[in-house]
């Protein structure tokens, strides 16, 4: 093969690759792995510069239900071990109109919402538990970078704010059923949270991909090799800061020669 059939050969494939993605979202590397994209899928570039495909609808609205169901739980838990003791006192001398004796529940509800919302999406990049569950990742819509607090925050307002809506419940899941409808004008699949914020939400199996670009093994404590997701978890997580702690003091244990239940007995 002669230098000019080489160089025919490579336009091919440039050409080929520039007309699989849209110009308006370019990525900076070819998709991870062998598994294709399904067909006709939007493909933006994700925080670690490689191509993703827009997340399914379904998925988006299945995550949103299990993340409000579990808010409704942890509320739920919080007032039946008392920690929420005062609730039922200002239910009942609290009772404004449309909401009546809700009104604190549903208060309460919205603020628990809103921090749980706030903390994994800013800290758990850009995935709630759910949405780790379902697979799916928010980034921001111009570089698909990480979600600051300021876009956190703008894409909880929409539908975290319309659980004040009455009818208590019935209100909130028409408004956040309400903010589907762009989807099907838009090419990225947005709701109106992703337009007010400038986010979009990409298909994202965190134990398949790797944060940094390369795939290692990293061993925990026992030798045993460390799935991506715990890496990240241990690195990024809520409480990494606590696993941190107590793994740097049983390195310091294990330095003076004694365990922790020693020093106990001291």
């Amino acid at each position: 093969m002669d230098r000019a059939e080489a160089e025919s050969i490579r336009a091919m494939h440039r050409s080929d690759v520039a007309s699989a993605t849209s110009p308006r979202s370019k990525p900076l590397k070819q998709p991870h792995g062998t598994e294709e994209f399904p067909e006709g899928a939007t493909i933006v570039a994700g925080p670690d510069g490689k191509p993703y495909p827009v997340a399914a609808v379904w998925r988006r609205a299945l995550a949103r239900i299990i993340d409000a169901v579990t808010v409704f739980f942890i509320q739920w838990m919080l007032t039946v071990i008392q920690l929420l003791w005062f609730m039922d006192d200002v239910s009942n001398r609290w009772q404004p109109e449309p909401w009546g004796r809700a009104t604190a529940a549903i208060l309460g509800y919205i603020f628990f919402h809103f921090m749980y919302t706030m903390v994994f999406l800013r800290w758990n990049e850009g995935q709630t538990p759910a949405m780790d569950l379902m697979k799916l990742r928010a980034v921001r819509t111009k570089d698909g970078s990480h979600l600051g607090l300021g876009r956190c925050g703008a894409r909880w307002l929409v539908g975290g704010v319309s659980w004040l809506v009455p009818p208590v419940v019935l209100g909130g899941i028409i408004v956040n059923a309400a903010t589907y409808l762009t989807v099907p004008f838009e090419r990225r699949r947005r709701t109106v949270s992703d337009w007010v914020a400038g986010t979009t939400v990409i298909a994202y199996d965190r134990d398949k991909e790797d944060p940094d670009g390369e795939l290692e093994e990293v061993l925990d404590e026992f030798g045993q090799p460390m799935s991506v997701r715990e890496q990240i978890r241990r690195k990024y997580g809520l409480f990494g800061g606590l696993t941190g702690m107590g793994r740097r003091l049983g390195d310091r244990y294990r330095d003076d020669g004694r365990s922790p239940r020693d020093s106990q007995r001291h």
